[in-house]
């Protein structure tokens, strides 16, 4: 589907949706789009089909075929009301008071009850060139509107010095996160835990703001090429390594349903007996693409365990290690993605390595709260929201005029430690 043809079918829906704003068929089409968004959410993009959407509405798969073309047509249109829900929080936070309390009042609306029926936009590789030109385009135009309240809010000083296009990323990631983590965790979304996420915005979960952090260590140095060495791998080692950091890439950037082993063939400029030598399908190679993941994690989380000096500073070496891995060369899979299209046995195996991870993260919060480093708050869906921060990474980094991974790392761990506010 080209970009014009895409454009042509979304003027030809909004115009048929003006003449028939009456009738059942517009809201029969808004059902379900917001059902399929619902399960986009619960269960990931690539575990969705047209028929788990037929059979969750109570329809027929030919009265859902009246309403979208195919697969891609649903996701595409998903994905353009998602952009759309957007752009309205972001209208209604112009009612608050320029600079922070507009952003605060912008996360609070893509929180709230009708965030629920909007799917949030990770899978944007499943669309062809046209369409996902189209969605690339309309998050960027959110993007920059966020970006544009931020730095008011830096100019009128009610928001500290930070960069305001990495800024304006990071937040949506976060929302998205805790939007869709019902998928690994059992959490209350309730307005305690939404005004907590805005808290922890506005000021940190440092006790005392201006603590001084500082990581020099590279994300690089765990890569398993740089702990082993290159002397001590073998030629196989060294082949499945460079696979599953191509493999890993790409399903960061175009999500693990759109992965082929001839992507990775294609990416690593290698024939295909090679990638098929080491793996037998995709399957296979998502597999270890999470598995390297994983290990890379919880990685990090040891060496923050072992060298932070209190509850904070772990958890920041923590942030800081995951986000240079994703702006670096390293990039393993978001911890998140890639599981819904594994069999149910790997994907509730996975889904225990996650939650795992995020009890790790809650006992490092703990901790600083014990120890006074950490504001005394509740820590559980900050846990989850802040995982989310680098979800966005892989996608849109290119947009960013400085993307080297310890800045991008820098900023946000000032933005976990200190807030936003001034």
């Amino acid at each position: 589907m080209t970009i014009e043809k895409a454009e042509r079918a979304g003027r030809t829906r909004t115009a048929r949706t003006r003449r028939r704003d009456v009738e059942p068929k517009v809201s029969k089409q808004e059902q379900i789009l917001a059902a399929a968004a619902q399960l986009f959410n619960a269960h990931g993009v690539g575990a969705v089909g047209l028929a788990d959407l037929s059979k969750a509405l109570g329809l027929s798969r030919a009265t859902v075929y009246h309403y979208v073309a195919d697969r891609e047509d649903l996701v595409f249109r998903c994905y353009q009301r998602s952009c759309a829900a957007e752009t309205e929080w972001l209208d209604r936070a112009e009612a608050a008071a320029p600079g922070l309390p507009r952003v605060l009042r912008y996360l609070e609306e893509s929180l709230g009850e009708e965030a629920k029926r909007t799917a949030v936009i990770t899978d944007i590789g499943l669309l062809s060139p046209g369409p996902r030109e189209i969605i690339t385009r309309d998050v960027r135009r959110n993007y920059e509107r966020l970006a544009a309240m931020i730095g008011e809010g830096i100019r009128l000083g009610n928001i500290r010095p930070c960069d305001e296009q990495l800024i304006a990323r990071v937040l949506p990631s976060m929302v998205a996160f805790y939007r869709v983590s019902g998928q690994w965790v059992e959490a209350e979304r309730d307005i305690e835990n939404v005004a907590a996420i805005l808290d922890f915005v506005a000021w940190g979960s440092a006790t005392d703001r201006d603590t001084p952090f500082a990581l020099h260590q590279s994300a690089d140095m765990f890569s398993p090429l740089q702990v082993r060495g290159l002397d001590a791998l073998s030629v196989a080692d060294l082949r499945i390594e460079q696979i599953l950091m191509a493999g890993s890439k790409l399903i960061n950037l175009r999500g693990a349903e759109s992965l082929s082993l001839e992507d990775v063939v294609a990416a690593l400029g290698v024939t295909r007996g090679t990638v098929y030598h080491y793996f037998n399908d995709r399957e296979d190679l998502i597999r270890g693409c999470l598995e390297r993941g994983y290990k890379l994690y919880e990685v990090f989380m040891d060496f923050a365990e072992r060298n932070g000096r209190d509850g904070l500073e772990k958890s920041l070496i923590i942030t800081h290690l995951n986000t240079q891995a994703q702006a670096g060369p390293l990039q393993p899979v978001a911890a998140w993605m890639g599981g819904e299209v594994l069999d149910p046995g790997l994907r509730a195996t996975f889904a225990d390595r996650l939650r795992k991870l995020l009890e790790r993260s809650d006992a490092v919060a703990m901790e600083g709260i014990a120890d006074g480093t950490r504001r005394r708050v509740d820590y559980r869906p900050l846990t989850i929201a802040r995982a989310g921060a680098f979800l966005w990474i892989p996608k849109w980094i290119d947009q960013l005029d400085n993307s080297k991974p310890h800045r991008i790392a820098d900023e946000i761990v000032g933005l976990f430690k200190s807030g936003l506010a001034v």
